[in-house]
């Protein structure tokens, strides 16, 4: 009778596992109900849908609000940063300071938590020093940040010709203090980029850039240059 009565560890353990699983199960679920508009709201942004100042504003609130919850699910994460990167494109520094400055901050503090959670997001360091270059041009700070992002997809087309665009617009300095990362960027793309996609991407080199694009377009040499003469249908 005794024996009967008494449950055996395994039991125990099992029903441990269960309640945790459980709990993990609904505090997910409780995740995902609180923050299905705020991903929906990201997708249209990202679809190009017309996506009204007032609502995009509320949900870009309810997404930093979600910081402080320690949210680390990846799906979470970047309809957050889709959210505060477009809430910063829509201000505007001579329209209205005071709110272009709001938005800036929250880009940052976002950004930095999205990549406390995944640091080794390319995508995230590369929009982390975007942001940090608008707010103030800090050429180490931003330099250590692009070359994280290098580091992590130094062959992803789409991240390279994204990186371009910044290396583009930054300062001497920032290209200088980079200077590794850039070299190794500009030899990708030309050396292996899509023809048609490295042509309008170069377009329009700026002067601080120019230099280093004309030393990394010679050092590759006429054999890899000469297809971006052909013309693209595309």
């Amino acid at each position: 009778m005794l024996a009967g009565r008494l449950i055996s560890p395994a039991r125990i353990i099992f029903l441990i596992v269960t309640a945790v699983f459980a709990v993990l199960a609904g505090r997910e679920l409780y995740a995902s109900i609180r923050t299905a508009s705020i991903s929906i709201v990201a997708e249209r942004i990202e679809r190009g849908d017309t996506v009204t100042n007032e609502i995009a504003a509320r949900y870009t609130a309810r997404a930093i609000a979600m910081v402080d919850g320690h949210y680390c699910r990846s799906d979470i994460v970047a309809a957050g940063v889709t959210l505060v990167l477009a809430q910063l494109d829509r201000q505007s520094v001579n329209g209205n300071y005071d709110a272009w400055v709001a938005a800036a901050s929250n880009a940052r503090r976002y950004l930095r938590h999205a990549l406390s959670c995944m640091p080794t997001n390319s995508n995230f360091w590369l929009r982390l020093a975007a942001v940090q270059s608008t707010i103030a041009e800090e050429p180490l700070a931003i330099a250590e940040m692009m070359k994280r992002s290098v580091a992590l997809a130094p062959y992803d087309e789409s991240i390279v010709l994204t990186r371009f665009y910044f290396w583009n617009d930054f300062t001497n300095a920032t290209l200088s203090a980079a200077s590794s990362a850039v070299d190794g960027d500009l030899t990708t793309m030309l050396k292996l980029g899509d023809r048609c996609r490295v042509n309008a991407t170069m377009k329009a080199i700026s002067p601080q850039l120019r230099p280093v694009f004309d030393r990394i377009w010679a050092s590759v040499g006429e054999g890899a240059t000469a297809r971006f003469r052909q013309r693209c249908s595309r």
